[in-house]
């Protein structure tokens, strides 16, 4: 039986495969459009998909809509069944209440705990366009999700010039850091324009004040976001819904959505059509996929940046020409010198992952050297760090590693842990080290092995083998395929003159991680 399955899925894999190289070529009969239809559900490409012959004989004509409406196939929206899967019900659902069929959703096919708060979202201002109000319904919202409840809230009490309420809203909203923390940046711009418009004051800059400037992009990016009416909010909230399904491996019902959205929101077209062609890249990082992001055209220029972003980290997961890719680089426009260091560390990093230090490091000095030296961000200091220290200039990388840690405050464990480490390695500073290892340890709540391992080898370092064992085994348990932790827990076993096991772990390293940069030591003491 177990040899049966292991050829179907095999033959399945070798007709795909085939469905993938020759798909154009394809005639549209009946056994291809079967064969297009596995590709779809298989691959989650719809790119390729879309040229493929459709197989109309779905036995789930749930799945035959789901490909349509994502690779922007006509539809019949009013053609979705009764108790469909929800991402469908959904769509139909908002369909009619644009059209003013006020209908709730019912409960009964939601799975996820965000799909019943989304629900519950829509049901209220269901109640709204029925002109029969039920707040009690957002008081029902799972409390992990009380972003909704409040937003909806205080957009009502918007549309109703309510100025009382929203001032109520607006001192539990300003008092509340954790409610603060979780809302999203289209959240965010809503909240701040809402209250502004009251001459309400909503400190947006000291929120964001303490982020990265990724963040502050994001934030300036959706200040455009247009919500003139409920229809949008549940948009708002919709968007957001495809982006748990994605995280939960919906693939589907996340780009679904999205593709609907694209469809049916057009002044917010451009937010919805970026999500969809990122999700898509990291599904499906591939030639086609790098030319949908090229073609790509962003009326908001505060898209440009995302847009290149994307298409310099989709190219860096597959085997993309690194020349062409600094060739783009140089072609991009912007006079803002954090973007330029942030997309140019994408190629350095690529050339770091290739082992090629050098030439990571020389790109990063040719092109940005001026703007690094007087950079305040602590992450792009760390990525630059990292690259002196592998080309074999530590005290400059120990300097900028810890000017990154004093921007940071010590924010960051695994910057802590990269510095210490460097220390533990050229047996040096240890009494420092320990302390930021104790801290980056106890910040990163012992879940990180890699620092688990930095604690452990100082011990080794200083001879507190029992210390040493306990740590990095706990390192090896959590992360039993990193060669490094390998390596440690090895040299700890042979001083312990545990030879077989430190000769096993050994081999692991020998047999499966030929790249790693201590190989040669490895090979050498066997």
């Amino acid at each position: 039986m177990a040899k049966l399955v292991f050829y179907i899925t095999n033959l399945i894999l070798f007709l795909v495969l085939n469905v993938f190289a020759n798909g154009a070529q394809l005639q549209n009969n009946s056994s291809n459009q079967l064969l297009s239809s596995i590709y779809a559900d298989y691959k989650n490409d719809f790119i390729t998909w879309k040229s493929l012959p459709k197989y109309q004989n779905f036995i789930e004509k749930d799945d035959s809509l789901i490909n349509q409406i994502i690779t922007g196939e006509d539809h019949e929206i009013n053609k979705i069944q009764p108790k469909s899967i929800f991402a469908l019900d959904l769509i139909k659902s908002l369909e009619q209440i644009k059209k003013g069929e006020c209908k709730s959703i019912d409960n009964d096919n939601s799975y996820y705990l965000f799909e019943d708060s989304l629900i519950k979202s829509f049901n209220f201002w269901v109640s709204y366009c029925q002109n029969k109000i039920n707040l009690k319904i957002l008081d029902t919202i799972d409390k992990r999700f009380k972003n909704i409840a409040i937003i909806n809230k205080l957009y009502l009490y918007f549309n109703e010039d309510n100025f009382n309420e929203i001032k109520n809203l607006h001192k539990i909203i300003t008092q509340d850091s954790i409610f603060q923390s979780d809302i999203n940046s289209k959240e965010l711009v809503l909240i701040k324009n809402i209250f502004e418009s009251k001459q309400l004051v909503f400190p947006v800059e000291d929120l964001l004040k303490f982020e990265d400037s990724l963040n502050n992009l994001t934030f300036n990016l959706d200040k455009n976001f247009k919500v003139d009416n409920y229809i949008d909010i549940l948009h708002m909230q919709v968007y957001q819904t495809s982006i748990y399904y994605f995280y939960a491996k919906e693939y589907k019902k996340s780009l679904v959505l999205l593709s609907y959205l694209i469809k049916n929101d057009l002044k917010n077209k451009d937010y919805y059509l970026y999500k969809k062609t990122s999700f898509m890249a990291e599904l499906n990082p591939n030639i086609e996929i790098l030319k949908s992001i090229e073609n790509l055209n962003f009326k908001n220029i505060n898209f440009h940046f995302f847009k290149d972003y994307l298409f310099l980290s989709t190219a860096t997961n597959f085997d993309y020409n690194i020349h062409k890719l600094i060739e783009y680089y140089y072609n991009i426009t912007t006079n803002n010198e954090w973007q330029k260091i942030e997309l140019a560390m994408i190629i350095a990093i690529e050339l770091y992952s290739q082992n090629n230090n050098i030439d990571a490091l020389k790109f990063i000095n040719e092109c940005c050297f001026e703007y690094i030296k007087i950079s305040n961000d602590p992450i792009h200091l760390f990525k630059y760090g990292i690259l002196l220290e592998r080309n074999g200039e530590i005290k400059k990388s120990e300097t900028v590693i810890q000017k990154s840690i004093d921007i940071s405050e010590g924010s960051y464990p695994y910057i802590l842990n990269y510095l210490a480490y460097i220390w533990v390695d050229n047996n040096r500073n240890l009494k420092k080290a320990e302390k930021m290892l104790l801290q980056a340890v106890n910040d990163s709540e012992y879940q990180d092995g890699a620092i688990l391992d930095s604690l452990g080898w100082l011990y080794f370092r200083k001879n507190e083998i029992e210390q040493a064992e306990k740590w990095i085994l706990k390192a090896y348990k959590m992360e039993p395929s990193e060669p490094e932790i390998i390596d440690h827990l090895s040299q700890i076993y042979s001083i312990q003159g545990r030879d077989k096991e430190a000769k096993f772990l050994d081999n692991k390293i020998l047999l499966f991680h030929k790249d790693y940069f201590k190989f040669n030591d490895v090979l050498e003491r066997n």
